[in-house]
C-alpha cells in the first residue's frame, strides 16, 4: 500500500451482526500520547501510519501491552482544534529489522462527538483527495498548496 491508499477496517471484537465498518486512510498526522491516567508532562509525539474514526496506528519506541489505555491527541490538516480521545491498545507489532520500534494499534473508546465528527470529515476529505486524478503537475502542486495553506 502506498500513502494514498484508502482501506476499510473491521472491528474484530464485535460479533458479525454488530460489526461496524470504518474507512481508514494511510496518513501521517501528528500524534501525541501518554498512558492514561497519567501526567501530560510524560507526553510523547510521533506520526500516525493510518487513522480512522474507530482507531489509529502509529509507530513508537515504547512497548504498550494490549489493554493499555492511552490519551491520544491528533493534529489534523485544515483545522486548528486538537482532537483528543482515549484509546485502548489492541495490538503491538515489532517493526521488521528494527529492534526498538513498534506499531501500536489503538481502538478509540472515548471521544467528544464533535471531535469524531471533525475526524470523520477530515478522513472523508483525505480519502476523496487520494482518489482524485490530476492531469498536470500544476494541479498536483495546487492541491498540495491548498492542503497546507489553511
Amino acid at each position: 500500500m502506498n500513502n494514498n491508499d484508502v482501506f476499510y477496517y473491521y472491528d474484530s471484537n464485535q460479533n458479525a451482526s454488530e460489526r461496524r465498518r470504518f474507512i481508514r486512510i494511510n496518513a501521517n498526522f501528528v500524534v501525541s500520547y501518554y498512558v492514561y491516567p497519567g501526567h501530560v508532562n510524560r507526553t510523547d509525539m510521533t506520526l500516525s501510519r493510518n487513522v480512522g474514526v474507530g482507531g489509529i496506528c502509529f509507530t513508537t519506541d515504547k512497548h504498550f501491552p494490549p489493554g493499555t489505555i492511552l490519551h491520544v491527541t491528533l493534529r489534523l490538516p485544515k483545522i486548528t482544534k486538537l482532537i483528543k480521545m482515549l484509546g485502548e491498545v489492541v495490538y503491538v507489532r515489532q517493526e521488521k529489522n528494527k529492534k526498538f520500534l513498534f506499531d501500536i494499534g489503538v481502538k478509540f473508546i472515548q471521544a467528544e462527538e464533535d471531535d469524531l465528527f471533525l475526524l470523520e470529515n477530515i478522513i472523508k476529505d483525505c480519502a476523496s483527495d487520494a482518489n482524485k486524478i490530476y492531469f498536470s503537475i500544476e494541479e498536483v502542486q495546487e492541491n498540495k498548496k491548498d492542503l497546507y495553506d489553511e
